[in-house]
């Protein structure tokens, strides 16, 4: 492995590291070529900049780890890798201190030009890049709807809401092997936390009805899209009353309740992610998956899946 760039990508880090703390953003293009995916990358953090501010927060440390570097290609040029980084943040707003947790996946090219190694380019693989949850109503069921009443898959008691949360923190950046695995997970870990709440599932082996999850190979659209989950707890595609309520703000959710994203405010809800906190302004924090974060602030302007055209609903389970 070449020390010159593997240097150079560990400065790289430490200066996106700084800046989110403090620093001149533009400071960046001192290490890497301007192009779509530096756009991105210093609005990205502009974005979170002004939300503190908004929030009456102060950033106080920040700590970025290089878990993982796979390369996918190299020469004496040029090298592509792949990198999974995690990024702990402590931040301070009033009398009370917060952190927040994230998981980043990134395909990083670096060239060689002039003596020095710099990034080419930098994409992170979060939200918007996904697309596995395009589905189509044509899928077969995978057994023939009978035409009996849904079977329910119970939790015993009204929803429990701090179940949710401990499983929510347990999971947040990990598997659970009970449940099947999405490359696109994170409405398969949203229906995973409310079930474990206490929310039934409404079995009826037509996938397009009901909310349920059989074994690993078997699951309804509602379990593991995110805008068919939204539907169903409002009340669609069930035989059941609704299991939730649209909520008009983002502070009258509790925890246990879901924040559904669309990212261009197409009418499509492509994420979903569960509120497993309040912040000191009474505002929802958040746990997902796809990316893996813990304690996010709900309007998620510190994603590149963000947009202004972005739209939001706010669902109250009932109890």
């Amino acid at each position: 492995m070449p020390k010159s760039w593997m240097s150079a990508l560990k400065q790289y880090f430490s200066m996106l590291n700084q800046l989110q703390i403090e620093g001149n953003v533009f400071e960046i293009e001192a290490y890497r070529k301007s192009d779509e995916s530096l756009q991105k990358e210093t609005g990205r953090i502009l974005r979170r900049r002004e939300t503190f501010q908004f929030r009456n927060a102060r950033p106080v440390k920040c700590k970025t780890t290089i878990r993982k570097i796979q390369i996918l290609s190299e020469d004496q040029e040029k090298v592509v890798i792949a990198v999974h980084n995690y990024l702990w943040q402590l931040y301070h707003i009033h009398d009370s201190f917060l952190e927040q947790e994230d998981e980043q996946y990134r395909t990083i090219t670096m060239r060689a030009m002039d003596g020095r190694w710099y990034v080419d380019s930098d994409w992170m693989i979060e939200e918007e890049d996904q697309d596995s949850e395009v589905y189509s109503d044509n899928l077969r069921d995978y057994e023939e709807f009978l035409g009996e009443p849904p079977e329910a898959i119970s939790k015993k008691g009204s929803y429990n809401r701090a179940k949710v949360k401990r499983y929510a923190e347990l999971w947040w950046n990990q598997h659970n092997p009970y449940y099947p695995k999405f490359d696109v997970d994170c409405t398969n870990f949203v229906s995973q936390c409310i079930h474990e709440g206490g929310v039934s599932q409404e079995v009826t082996k037509q996938r397009n009805i009901g909310w349920w999850v059989v074994g690993k190979e078997n699951w309804s659209f509602s379990w593991s899209v995110a805008h068919s989950l939204m539907n169903y707890l409002l009340g669609a595609n069930t035989r059941l009353p609704a299991k939730a309520e649209l909520k008009t703000s983002a502070d009258q959710l509790l925890i246990g309740d879901v924040v559904c994203y669309d990212w261009d405010g197409s009418g499509k809800f492509q994420h979903n992610a569960i509120v497993v906190a309040k912040d000191p302004n009474g505002m929802p924090l958040v746990n997902a998956h796809t990316v893996n974060s813990r304690h996010r602030y709900w309007e998620y302007r510190d994603s590149h899946a963000w947009t202004e055209h972005t739209k939001y609903k706010f669902l109250h389970i009932l109890s």
